[in-house]
């Protein structure tokens, strides 16, 4: 399989769906009002946004209509309802644990022998996630082991992450940043569903019955470091909990050199496991673009 590029219309970058004030005024609210006001908005909110904006239902249709493919317009509707209304619990989740401090919302690791067992080598190792769950709660939960960490995002001002953060943004300078990152022993965590950068750090994946474009980049540098690759992902499980799962472990062989095309197989396996996450957890996958627009 050779690499494909994104089309330029491709918004890889584009923000999640929701009004940009959302932040504030729901940080204000938990503040003022209690969290439960906070989710009883996030609710009407939805309800609104699901109702009057055709653009929104559109957005979430990419997945959707993979997701399921049986359902017809008037089901679908009411899946667009389940799905952006669980992703804005989820905004509330991230701004209670910003506004109310860590306790209110817990985030547990059932990997934390594997975790704390890898820490303990000298090796560092990639940890590699998607736009499900909510890592950023995830991730939490590594300030408990060992090891530097290092995220690769795009900085947000209003979550505070107990690390490092590179900007992927910044181009071969953040690529060196997370190499020098891996061989000094830290983890890294990055992005497995998106792309920053050169169009050519993409390949065709088969992902929920389609062709999509996944990111090379984590594999292209475990080749370079002989680091493994842990695949990550952050389900909420219950109201007030989320948990840290590593679903799988990818050995990447070294010196595969620079063509996506090699990568392929690595980056097949990590969509293999979002495609089960989807299947686990069909209300929290939030990418809200068409990744499948080549397939």
């Amino acid at each position: 399989m050779s690499a494909v590029s994104p089309p330029p219309s491709q918004q890889w970058a584009a923000e999640g769906i929701g009004p940009a004030w959302w932040h504030k005024f729901i940080s204000w609210l938990i503040r003022t009002g209690g969290k439960a006001r906070a989710y009883h908005l996030a609710y009407i909110v939805t309800f609104w946004y699901v109702l009057f904006y055709p653009s929104i239902r559109r957005r979430c249709a990419f997945y959707l209509k993979r997701r399921f493919p049986e359902h017809g317009r008037l089901r679908r509707m009411w899946d667009a309802y389940r799905l952006v209304s669980s992703y804005a619990v989820t905004l509330v989740d991230m701004m209670v644990l910003h506004t109310l401090g860590p306790g209110v919302i817990t985030a547990s690791c059932p990997n934390h022998d594997e975790l704390i067992e890898r820490c303990s080598r000298p090796q560092g190792f990639a940890l590699v996630h998607a736009h499900v769950g909510c890592f950023q709660i995830g991730v939490s939960t590594l300030s408990q082991f060992p090891k530097r960490v290092s995220i690769v995002m795009i900085p947000e001002p209003n979550f505070k992450v107990p690390a490092g953060v590179i900007d992927p943004r910044s181009g071969l300078g953040g690529v060196m940043l997370m190499t020098d990152a891996l061989l000094a022993g830290d983890i890294v965590t990055m992005m497995g569903d998106r792309s920053f950068g050169s169009d050519h750090n993409v390949v065709p994946v088969q992902f929920l019955g389609g062709t999509a474009l996944f990111p090379v980049t984590p594999y292209r540098l475990a080749s370079v470091t002989g680091v493994p690759v842990l695949v990550m992902t952050a389900p909420r499980v219950s109201k007030t909990s989320y948990e840290l799962r590593v679903a799988r472990v990818i050995e990447v062989p070294s010196g595969l050199g620079r063509h996506a095309a090699d990568y392929a197989p690595y980056a097949q396996q990590f969509a293999n496991c979002i495609e089960q996450f989807a299947r686990d957890f069909p209300w929290q996958v939030y990418n809200f673009y068409d990744i499948w627009q080549q397939g």
